[in-house]
């Protein structure tokens, strides 16, 4: 999505919004992208082992999304 910048600084909570929902905002100065509003990137998750202790399940399990029936009832 393209926005002027005289657009983005009246609409910026909204356009926020988007950017949070995963959608990038090219905000545009005398119709030239000037500068991107994009999503926070979230530090990724460290999935080493602790020092010392042996894992019981791969990496990939431990990171792996679960399934919608496994999280029954923890709302």
């Amino acid at each position: 999505m393209q926005v002027a910048v005289r657009e983005a600084k009246a609409k910026l909570s909204r356009l926020g919004n988007l950017a949070h929902r995963g959608e990038t905002i090219v905000v545009c100065k005398n119709g030239n992208p000037w500068f991107d509003i994009v999503p926070h990137a979230k530090p990724k998750r460290k999935s080493s082992p602790l020092k010392g202790v042996t894992p019981v399940i791969s990496e990939l399990e431990a990171v792996e999304p679960l399934e919608p029936e496994a999280l029954l009832g923890w709302s």
